[in-house]
């Protein structure tokens, strides 16, 4: 991804305690954007509880096909569900581009979940699909460049990408 070089403040120190040096003051980076990432499972009629025993998570959002629907608040909805899904947050905080390029922390997520290749591969054989949800916020527009290389791991991987773009700071109400 491209970004500018951050925004610098130079402060002449003449005019704070009479020396002629001048003092660098860094200021946070204006074109940092904020994301998450996930990993999503679905399945035709595996139960949660056996996705979570093989990637050995505690899922954030879970259920199993033929359970009764909820809304995340807990409220009923009718019906039930037509499949499983599992859903766990990778980034255990909010991470800010700054710190580590989104491109960048996809590439180790996949490095992490290397060991349950055979397990996605599964999935999507028996007519489910994994993935790597990233939620990107940004108050401006930003580019990110998934390379050839990074796209083949996620192929080798078994996963796929879904990725969401937010026009607000995660710490903003959106407008």
């Amino acid at each position: 991804m491209y970004r500018p070089e951050s925004q610098s403040t130079y402060i002449d120190k003449d005019h704070l305690n009479g020396k002629s040096d001048v003092m660098k003051k860094q200021e946070p980076d204006p074109c940092a954007y904020q994301y998450d990432i996930s990993l999503r499972i679905w399945h035709p009629d595996m139960p949660h509880e056996e996705i979570s025993n093989t990637i050995g998570r505690t899922p954030r959002y879970s259920w199993t096909v033929g359970s009764p629907r909820f809304s995340i608040h807990g409220k009923p909805l009718g019906g039930v569900h037509d499949f499983s899904y599992w859903s766990e947050r990778l980034t255990n905080n909010t991470v800010v581009s700054g710190s580590i390029l989104v491109e960048e922390e996809i590439a180790r997520q996949i490095g992490l979940l290397s060991e349950l290749v055979s397990f996605f591969s599964k999935v999507r054989a028996e007519g489910g699909k994994a993935e790597l949800f990233v939620g990107l916020f940004s108050d401006f527009n930003i580019v990110v460049e998934l390379e050839p290389a990074l796209m083949g791991r996620l192929a080798e991987a078994s996963l796929g990408i879904c990725i969401d773009y937010y026009p607000y700071k995660k710490d903003e109400k959106p407008r």
